[in-house]
């Protein structure tokens, strides 16, 4: 039996892109993709125009994340599966009501815990929910948008996979606030600016914009894939120790607002739990 097309992102960029230009028909018989990690899953989902009609399409396969598919359609403020794997909270502005802020505290103790039932250190599984949680404030702090903000993880054998994204006003916009980044007029060279430390609406002087240090604190030595998206630009870093020195820039199909996946996976020789 031939195993499934997994739903990457460069599929993604390819679906967009062509139903944008409306060169996008029905896919041949088989010709779908499956929706294995959530970063591809959620940035289609959350795309400008076609993402969501292409969420629902032939093009994607119908059964593989149903589950958090449905959550994300139903706007459910905070979903955790049966077997804790996996998760989605909905952003809500502070200031937090008794019943969210329990949301909250629920989900980031499941992506930890998670994390560690897969086989990623205390230390390490604490440090990637730090990262998250960072990354979630800062939607609250610049996106201008918070409830369109989302955050969710996924964890497999050897494997933890989180999303933080919304579709607000988006870096370059944010960035420009600050009058030492007015100049800036291109989305990639602002989400290059944003992912430094202390780089942000406030400005460097203020001291501020420090959660992507936690990520990157969070993802030393371990082997990983980072996405980040705002506009009609992505920047990638892949490998072990990922940092900025490696980032790459490259344009794509619009996206409104801000998204960032982090896909970490546990070094060769660790040991993994199933």
């Amino acid at each position: 039996m031939t195993r499934p097309t997994e739903l990457t992102f460069a599929i993604v960029d390819d679906l967009l892109a062509a139903s944008a230009r409306g060169r996008l028909g029905a896919p041949a018989q088989g010709q779908n993709f499956t929706p294995r990690t959530i970063g591809p899953l959620i940035e289609l989902a959350l795309a400008e125009g076609h993402g969501r009609a292409l969420l629902n399409s032939p093009w994607i396969e119908a059964i593989a994340q149903h589950d958090l598919r449905s959550a994300l359609s139903r706007r459910t403020v905070s979903w955790i599966d049966g077997v804790g794997l996996r998760g989605l909270l909905r952003v809500l502005p502070r200031p937090f009501s008794d019943e969210y802020d329990l949301a909250r505290t629920s989900f980031l103790l499941a992506a930890r815990k998670a994390a560690e039932q897969v086989g990623f250190p205390i230390p390490t599984s604490q440090s990637l929910v730090a990262a998250l949680r960072e990354m979630e404030s800062n939607i609250r702090e610049h996106s201008g948008a918070i409830e369109t903000g989302l955050v969710a993880f996924q964890a497999r054998p050897g494997s933890f996979e989180f999303v933080v994204a919304d579709t607000g006003v988006g870096v370059l916009a944010t960035l420009r606030e600050a009058p030492e980044f007015a100049d800036l007029a291109d989305h990639g060279r602002a989400l290059f600016t944003a992912l430094q430390d202390g780089a942000s609406r406030y400005g460097r002087d203020a001291h501020r914009g420090t959660g992507f240090n936690e990520l990157f604190l969070g993802i030393a030595r371990l082997n990983a894939d980072l996405r980040f998206r705002t506009g009609d630009h992505a920047l990638t870093i892949a490998g072990s120790d990922p940092s900025l020195t490696g980032a790459q820039l490259s344009q794509k199909p619009p996206y409104q607002g801000f998204l960032a996946s982090i896909h970490c996976l546990l070094p060769v020789g660790s040991p993994v739990l199933h």
